[in-house]
């Protein structure tokens, strides 16, 4: 079940850690592309958010990342796990930041009801289709000159936008229909 299912203002939470503006940055993205339909709030306590950022372990290598959905107290929760040592590129760190923001984007996608695709361009992309996985991450980070670029430059292709708007726009009539009024604020 994605987190969309039950509201369009989306409270997420970023576990501290010296990367943590990449999984705000992230949300954010997902906010323009939903072309003001989903409104994202970072809030400060773990137990009020709907998703929430984790970083994993550095001792554990595998996945870049991973989106688990759990019920917590009677309410749909997302922790996304996002595994800092996949991202080891000592030569260039902005290519090490951008591995981290995608898998950021990637796992909230899941969170927000977007499934893999076939598309190479989309951001949804799954890589049990084939592709070159450097070249995933090397095409985006080609786009940027800094940090700040991450606030700036969408990952999200356009069918992936397209899937996250018709999740919103499907919720949205929900809300008209069963007469629940705005969605909540």
């Amino acid at each position: 079940m994605n987190l969309l299912a039950f509201a369009l203002t989306l409270l997420y939470w970023v576990d501290p850690h010296p990367e943590a503006p990449l999984a705000h940055a992230a949300m954010k993205q997902w906010e323009a592309a939903s072309e003001g339909k989903l409104i994202v709030k970072a809030v400060d306590k773990e137990d009020d958010a709907e998703l929430r950022f984790r970083w994993l372990n550095p001792q554990y290598r595998g996945l870049y990342g991973s989106s688990i959905a759990k019920m917590v107290k009677g309410k749909l929760v997302h922790d996304l796990v996002i595994n800092g040592t996949m991202a080891n590129e000592e030569k260039d760190p902005l290519l090490a930041a951008t591995i981290l923001f995608l898998t950021c984007v990637h796992e909230s996608g899941h969170a927000l009801g977007l499934q893999h695709t076939r598309d190479f361009a989309d951001i949804m992309y799954s890589f049990e289709y084939g592709g070159d996985l450097q070249e995933y991450f090397a095409r985006y980070r080609r786009q940027l000159q800094s940090r700040e670029d991450f606030k700036k430059v969408s990952p999200v292709a356009k069918g992936d936008a397209a899937q996250l708007r018709a999740i919103l726009d499907k919720r949205m009539r929900s809300e008209t229909r069963s007469g629940g009024g705005a969605p909540n604020p």
